[in-house]
């Protein structure tokens, strides 16, 4: 059984797979939550962490409540390591 806690990776791939089960691309998503796409591409890769506010404005964005992405998170992080 895989314990490990989600990372800032899982967040990223977490956030990335709701993104493209909406089908929508890294722009729209960004234009929505009100940021920047690199910004968003960043967090989608792990090298930038989201605020609790800019978390908020993607679910909503998303139409999901903040707690989905945490738990698409944990669910990402349950999954066997990727490269």
């Amino acid at each position: 059984m895989n314990d490990r806690q989600p990372t800032n990776q899982d967040l990223g791939r977490a956030v990335r797979d709701l993104r493209r089960r909406r089908h929508m691309t890294l722009e729209a998503l960004a234009s929505a939550a009100g940021m920047h796409t690199t910004y968003l591409s960043r967090i989608e890769r792990a090298h930038s962490s989201p605020t609790w506010e800019k978390l908020v404005a993607l679910a909503r964005a998303l139409d999901v409540p903040p707690s989905a992405i945490a738990t698409a998170a944990e669910a990402q992080a349950k999954r066997p390591a990727q490269d």
